[in-house]
């Protein structure tokens, strides 16, 4: 089905458990879920070895291991992106090199919707000013001919971040969340990553000893099960159709350092599989069921937030006049914090602002 652009992957060991990944992966896929997908072989490949040995507890889900990417290029891989959304499958990219991130956004660029991307990285991969495209974000930012475009980025750390890529981010309603305050509550950040279509999480995002194999030292970062945290957000998030990891290196690193880095890698993509496993569709397209809170704020303005029965998850609903870009742009995730600030502070949380900003 996808034989043009892929090479097969290798067949899991034989002595893999009868419950682990390896054992269970689908043979084709057709009507599968999701698909893995090597960006890097090498890393791939050695992501897999860990991976495949990792226990099954996914339910019903259907996986498939694609192979690898004949070529690398975003010419090359765009398509192919593009393919797998069409078809319903969610891919989950192992990459090393995050210049493929271009491709991952890029191939969402002709749907004719808003799309929201999230970054979680200890950089911000975006020039300050129209560049020469050559940083992973700048296709996103300066491509004249993208749609509409919504940018999200956690984990960026102050003291490797250009100061002009904030007034950036703020004058394009984007939004950012550096690293002290996404640790303060992880939590806080689910609502962003229900909001995002496709996720690209650099490894540089985490501390040092958890992934040690990448391009140089940043100390500080997100602990390992913070990280898988966010995975499961994602995974669990019904609109999130894309996951990708990049920042594996192999060059100048010992045996060990690339080892601990894949096993990271591989325990990230379990995570996201699991919260996959446990999406229930309750984006409320239809909010038949929901329980609706009215919150009359000052100003004569009334916000009307939605509270899902099945998982408690929350939504503000946008004005229809400001909710561009169809129905699924209408609902705007929260938080039960969010919607306690508008009530009890008579405060619209930033986010909100930024979105009633965004799709006004």
């Amino acid at each position: 089905m996808f034989d043009s652009w892929l090479t097969p992957a290798p067949q899991p060991d034989d002595t893999f458990p009868a419950h682990s990944i390896g054992k269970r992966l689908a043979t084709s896929p057709e009507r599968c879920n999701v698909g893995l997908i090597g960006l890097d072989r090498q890393a791939a490949r050695k992501t897999r070895e860990y991976l495949y040995a990792t226990v099954w507890d996914f339910d019903q889900l259907s996986i498939t291991d694609l192979g690898d990417l004949r070529k690398t290029t975003n010419d090359f891989t765009i398509p192919l992106l593009r393919e797998l959304h069409t078809s319903g499958i969610t891919p989950i990219l192992i990459g090393c090199s995050d210049q493929l991130l271009t491709a991952q956004y890029l191939a969402f660029n002709e749907l004719n919707r808003q799309v929201n991307l999230l970054c979680v990285d200890s950089q911000v991969q975006l020039s300050a000013m129209e560049p020469e495209r050559r940083l992973a974000l700048d296709a996103a930012v300066y491509r004249k001919e993208r749609g509409t475009f919504h940018l999200t980025h956690v984990g960026g750390q102050q003291h490797l971040v250009d100061p002009a890529l904030w007034s950036l981010f703020d004058a394009n309603n984007y939004e950012a969340i550096r690293l002290g305050e996404a640790r303060a509550s992880i939590a806080e950040l689910e609502p962003q990553i229900r909001d995002a279509d496709l996720l690209g999480l650099n490894i540089r995002s985490l501390n040092h000893y958890d992934a040690p194999a990448r391009a140089r030292i940043q100390p500080s970062g997100f602990d390992l099960q913070e990280a898988s945290q966010l995975a499961y957000y994602a995974g669990n998030s019904d609109k999130l159709s894309s996951f990708g990891l990049y920042g594996l290196h192999f060059k100048g690193h010992s045996e060990s350092e690339i080892n601990l880095t894949a096993a990271s890698y591989a325990q990230l993509i379990w995570y996201f599989l699991l919260g996959y496993s446990r999406r229930v569709g309750d984006f409320p397209l239809d909010t038949t069921g929901f329980k609706e809170y009215v919150v009359d704020m000052r100003g004569d303005i009334s916000l009307r937030f939605f509270r899902s029965p099945v998982t408690q998850r929350w939504w503000c609903e946008l004005p229809p006049s400001e909710a561009k870009g169809g129905e699924r742009n209408r609902y705007v995730a929260c938080s039960n914090q969010d919607y306690l600030t508008a009530t009890q502070e008579q405060i619209l949380p930033n986010r909100l602002v930024r979105a009633f900003r965004r799709y006004g």
